[in-house]
């Protein structure tokens, strides 16, 4: 049997180690993802420890290694075995079916459970805000939530917005006097940008309008469902993938791109929502959906995007997240910002936050650890800003770089620095 396919029921224990056995022997001879994350550290040190026997390989084994995945999908990238090869090596979601089986069967925390609910605390914690983001910050309280709900003291959270973006969205006026749009974008803000940063949807906003595409903010979208692979749920995840279809179809049909600020939920439309439904519906749904920055270089190419930039935001420092390098479109941040005269330097380095793993008591010196790679690479050349496309990978630069060198500015988004060098400011 060969290849793991979460969307196949019927797959019981005895086939999913059999399954795992072969790809580990396969990444036990190829070691090309030495040292690339956690999961990989663990799986080569045991088939070391075990003189390559993977027959000793027992229950605790397989679960540190998929307790250790935090689906950042670079082994994909890295491998050199996955589809059409026919070794069809999947590791992330092998990864994926073993963090299902374990919540099948009863290895799941009501944490674990309630940290997918990103809808549910976004909602909630910005009706509180201000009271609840004073309340995250009070270490004895914080101290409680460690021992009773097993989130890090020392986790550092993105406060929730008095005003979420589709708050603003909905009390805002629209620009006047617009000649007739060049193009028209169904915006997707996700829920982190709609209740915990807010300002990168504004600017996605202002710089799409500013260069003359209509947008709009269709009703009734959910939570991407990409948290739900903590748990494997590929149930939640379908069930997220059609009613955000449901609710930009209409748009679709009318000639509008959908447009992402956050790569995760792109990378979601993209990769895994075909994946799940695999319906000329869900193919073509991600065959218009676009990062940000991607759409932008797109209207740059058909000589849609102005580049007249007022202010050149100097030398940046972008880390480019995961689950952007997954979508393999190159750098499209990076060009973008280039256009404004900025001296960009790439990181390729993952920032180790990864959802709610990084937040986990028993993952954040991991998480911290794993981002001081990134840092390190940040401080080596003198900087200006910081700029990374995903808010929990800036959040995780920011908590990573507190009391050492460097510029000691938050890190930013790259539309949040596009809109500033166009120095739009309505």
């Amino acid at each position: 049997m060969k290849g793991f396919d979460l969307t196949t029921p019927g797959w019981d224990r005895p086939q999913l180690e059999k399954e795992t056995l072969r790809v580990y022997d396969i990444c036990g001879g190829c070691r090309r993802c030495f040292n690339l994350c956690p999961s990989f550290n663990t799986l080569l040190d045991r088939i070391d420890e075990y003189e390559s026997d993977l027959t000793k390989f027992e229950g605790k084994d397989f679960e540190q290694v998929e307790k250790e995945c935090y689906y950042c999908k670079l082994c994909y990238n890295h491998c050199p075995y996955t589809p059409p090869h026919q070794f069809e090596i999947d590791f992330p979601r092998l990864m994926a079916a073993w963090k299902k089986h374990r919540a099948e069967h009863g290895g799941v925390t009501w944490r674990d459970k309630l940290l997918i609910k990103t809808d549910l605390i976004g909602r909630l914690g910005s009706l509180t805000a201000p009271v609840s983001n004073r309340l995250i910050q009070i270490p004895w309280l914080r101290k409680l939530l460690e021992s009773l709900v097993g989130i890090h003291r020392k986790r550092q959270v993105l406060p929730f917005e008095k005003e979420p973006f589709l708050q603003w969205w909905k009390r805002r006026n629209p620009p006047r006097g617009q000649k007739a749009p060049k193009r028209k974008v169904a915006l997707f803000p996700s829920c982190m940008v709609n209740y915990q940063a807010a300002d990168i949807g504004r600017a996605t906003v202002q710089v799409l309008e500013k260069n003359g595409v209509e947008v709009v903010v269709p009703d009734g979208q959910r939570c991407c469902g990409m948290p739900s692979f903590d748990l494997g749920d590929t149930e939640s995840m379908l069930q997220a993938a059609q009613q955000n279809f449901s609710v930009l179809k209409p748009y679709l049909d009318s000639g509008f791109d959908v447009v992402i600020p956050a790569p995760s939920c792109s990378l979601m439309f993209k990769r895994e929502y075909p994946y799940l439904n695999p319906s000329p519906e869900m193919v073509r749904l991600a065959d218009h959906t676009f990062d940000i920055c991607e759409y932008l270089i797109r209207l740059k190419k058909e000589g849609g995007l102005s580049l007249e930039f007022p202010k050149n935001p100097g030398r940046v420092a972008y880390q480019i997240p995961c689950h952007l390098r997954d979508q393999n479109i190159g750098f499209k941040s990076k060009e973008l910002m280039d256009l404004t005269g900025a001296q960009v330097r790439v990181i390729e380095r993952c920032s180790g936050h990864d959802g709610t793993w990084g937040a986990k008591v028993e993952f954040f010196d991991l998480s911290m650890k794993i981002a001081q790679k990134a840092v390190r690479e940040i401080q080596a050349d003198s900087t200006d800003l910081i700029a990374s496309d995903c808010p929990l990978s800036a959040l995780q630069l920011d908590q990573a770089r507190a009391g050492q060198p460097g510029p000691s500015g938050q890190t930013l988004h790259p539309i949040q620095i596009i809109r500033d060098a166009y120095q739009i400011t309505s």
